[in-house]
């Protein structure tokens, strides 16, 4: 008999911890360059300090690039297990003999190769996933198999990270928000067990401002809902929930619900909240901002 069979959820919630750590080294490695760039190697220009920031950045964003193909790829069996576990382990006559004459843990069995997860999600799954998803998913396991077996894997930017996360979440991980999912994990980490909870916020604003730096506008447009091209302002139910013992500069990451002039909706797709806001004036003549919330600018943070 075969036993301790994982469900479904175990499935993806193995594979949301994955994409999560994925995303936690690639916003990392661009918060150590944000921080870097205020030195430069001896002897070195920018430019060359940046390119070799990036080139000992490999590792990590290999790494990273990696743990999204494993998350993807527990994804995609936990949607597999929920029509049945046992469609997993394939073949029966390469099934653990131990199974039959007594127990055998799942864990002990050869799952489907990577290689045919998509082929058998589109025939047991009422929604097949495109041929858009399936050339992305060819491409991430390819190299994947070239970090993992090649001794020149190719080059990872922070960008293509990103992107490759934000895309993979938009098609298998999608049932929750990413950043509404990026604080309820922030406030659960194993800080939260200790009582360090004041920077959760901080941290995912941030990473969000961060990653959004470097979509292009339709990207940004398709993965947050957020208008590159149009003006934004800060949240301020997001900036009185962060911690600000070390930041002064913040990302303005809500905008007014519609272009109408004087609009005073203000929605911020991070806490997703939306605010009334007063349509004024700021105090600070040397600022263009003119909403106001919670007696602040929502331009500059400056109290009014």
């Amino acid at each position: 008999m075969i036993i301790d069979i994982p469900t479904s959820a175990d499935f993806h919630a193995a594979g949301v911890k994955q994409v999560h750590l994925a995303w936690q080294i690639a916003l990392q490695s661009l918060r150590d360059y944000d921080e870097a760039t205020y030195f430069k190697l001896d002897g070195e220009t920018p430019e060359e300090a940046t390119e070799d920031f990036w080139r000992r950045s490999q590792p990590l964003l290999a790494n990273a690039y990696s743990l999204i193909q494993h998350a993807m790829e527990l994804a995609l069996k936990g949607r597999i297990a929920a029509i049945t576990p046992y469609l997993l382990i394939g073949d029966p006559k390469d099934w653990a003999n131990s199974a039959a004459t007594g127990t055998a843990s799942f864990g002990e069995f050869r799952t489907l190769d990577a290689v045919d997860l998509v082929k058998v999600h589109n025939s047991v799954i009422a929604r097949p996933l495109d041929d858009v998803f399936k050339a992305f998913w060819d491409q991430v396991r390819r190299d994947r198999n070239r970090i993992m077996h090649s001794a020149a894997p190719g080059t990872f930017t922070a960008a293509v990270v990103v992107k490759t996360i934000l895309t993979a979440i938009d098609v298998l991980f999608s049932e929750i928000p990413w950043p509404r999912r990026l604080l309820q994990m922030e406030y659960e980490s194993k800080f939260a067990s200790l009582g360090f909870v004041d920077d959760a916020h901080t941290k995912v604003l941030s990473q969000i401002g961060s990653a959004i730096r470097e979509l292009t506008p339709a990207e940004a447009k398709r993965f947050f809902g957020f208008d590159s091209k149009r003006r934004t302002y800060l949240c301020p139910h997001c900036y009185f929930a962060a911690n600000h013992d070390w930041q002064d500069e913040w990302p303005h990451l809500a905008q007014f619900k519609t272009k109408t002039p004087g609009a005073t909706s203000l929605h911020c797709f991070v806490c997703e909240w939306t605010i009334e806001v007063e349509r004024v004036a700021c105090k600070d003549e040397t600022c263009q901002g003119d909403a106001i919330a919670e007696g602040i600018c929502l331009t500059c943070t400056r109290t009014q």
